[in-house]
C-alpha cells in the first residue's frame, strides 16, 4: 500500500485535494466548492469528505492544509474571503477525519514555498524566497531549511509593504502597497487611475481585465505598457528588499499572474532588483520561475517537510 500525504488547498470558491507520494507524484485529485456562506462547520465537513475520498486505499502519513490567510499553531487567524477569524482548523479536521494522523495548517503561499523546496525550482536550496504574483501578492521564505512563519503567522506579507504612503488605497487600509501595483488587483487599480491620462488607449471604452491589459501591453499600448512596467518595478523593489533582508541564494517567482505575464515581468523585475542590491550580490542571486503547478501539492509538501523536521 502506497504511503501518501493529503494536501488541501482551501480557497474562497473551491477546495482542491491531492494525494501525493514522497516523490511528489500526484496519485489522486478532487475538488469541492467551498460555499463559505454555509458556515465554518459545513466547510470543514467538505474538507473532511474530500480528504477521505482521495485517501481511500492508501496509508496516510499526514494532512497538510493551505489556508487563504495567516495561520499559527493550526489556527487560521484570519481569512477574509471565508469570513473566518481564529478558527482551529487543524484540531477540527483531526477530530473528524477517520484516521489518526497529524494535521498541519499554513498560509497557502507558505505551503507553495515548501513545495518549491521539496518538489520544485528550489529543490535542495536551504535559503530562498518565493513570491506568488496572483490576484494579490504573497511571499514565503525558507531560511536554513526552515519556513519563516512569524509569531502571528503573518511573516512575508510583502504585498502590504508600502512603496508610497500617499499612493492608492489598498484593501488592507494602507496606501501605496506593493500589491496595488504588482498583482491582478494592482493592474486593474492602475488602469482605473491612469485611464483619464490616456484617452487614445485601447483600454478606453471597455471594462479592463488583467488579460486585456497584458494583451494590449504586448501590442504596444502606452497605458498598458506603463501599468506592466509599474508592476515590474514594484516586484523588483520587493525582490531587492527580500535580498537585503534575508540574503538568499534564490528567488522563485510564481503565481497565476506571474506565469501569465512572464514575458512582461520576469526579466524586467530582475533588472529592477539588480539596480537596488549590493554589487557583490548582484551577480550571485539566482531568480527562477516556479515549477509547482498544482496548489494542493504545496499543502501536501507541508506533511513531508514537517515529518522530516520532527
Amino acid at each position: 500500500m502506497d504511503t501518501i500525504a493529503v494536501g488541501v488547498d482551501l480557497g474562497g470558491t473551491k477546495i482542491a485535494f491531492a494525494a501525493v507520494n514522497r516523490e511528489g507524484e500526484i496519485l489522486e485529485t478532487h475538488t469541492e466548492p467551498t460555499l463559505a456562506g454555509e458556515g465554518v462547520d459545513a466547510v470543514i465537513e467538505r474538507i473532511v469528505a474530500g480528504i477521505e475520498r482521495v485517501a481511500e486505499g492508501y496509508e496516510v502519513a499526514g494532512i497538510g492544509i493551505g489556508a487563504p490567510g495567516p495561520a499559527i499553531n493550526g489556527i487560521v487567524m484570519g481569512a477574509v474571503n471565508l469570513g473566518w477569524t481564529e478558527i482551529p482548523l487543524a484540531a477540527k479536521v483531526r477530530e473528524r477525519v477517520q484516521f489518526d494522523v497529524p494535521v498541519w495548517v499554513h498560509n497557502d503561499v507558505n505551503a507553495g514555498t515548501v513545495a518549491e523546496m521539496i518538489f520544485g525550482a528550489a529543490r535542495g536550496v536551504r535559503d530562498f524566497v518565493y513570491l506568488a504574483v496572483g490576484t494579490g501578492l504573497g511571499g514565503g521564505a525558507i531560511i536554513d531549511g526552515r519556513l519563516v512563519n512569524g509569531v502571528n503567522g503573518a511573516a512575508m506579507e510583502v504585498g502590504h509593504m508600502s512603496l508610497d504612503p500617499h499612493g492608492r488605497l489598498c484593501t488592507c487600509g494602507g496606501h501605496g502597497c506593493v500589491e496595488m501595483s504588482a498583482s491582478g488587483h494592482g493592474l486593474l487599480s492602475a488602469a482605473q487611475a491612469y485611464l483619464p491620462d490616456y484617452p487614445q488607449s485601447a483600454l478606453n471604452g471597455q471594462e479592463p481585465t488583467t488579460r486585456l491589459i497584458m494583451d494590449t501591453a504586448r501590442a504596444g499600448d502606452p497605458l498598458a505598457k506603463r501599468i506592466m512596467d509599474e508592476a515590474a518595478l514594484a516586484l523588483g523593489i520587493t525582490m531587492a528588499w527580500c535580498v537585503t533582508t534575508f540574503d538568499p541564494t534564490l528567488i522563485v517567482i510564481g503565481g497565476g499572474l506571474g506565469q501569465a505575464a512572464d514575458d512582461l515581468l520576469f526579466e524586467q523585475c530582475i533588472a529592477y532588483m539588480r539596480e537596488r542590491v549590493f554589487p557583490r550580490v548582484r551577480d550571485q542571486i539566482q531568480v527562477k520561475r516556479s515549477t509547482v503547478e498544482t496548489s494542493a501539492l504545496g499543502a501536501a509538501a507541508l506533511v513531508w517537510h514537517e515529518l522530516a523536521a520532527n
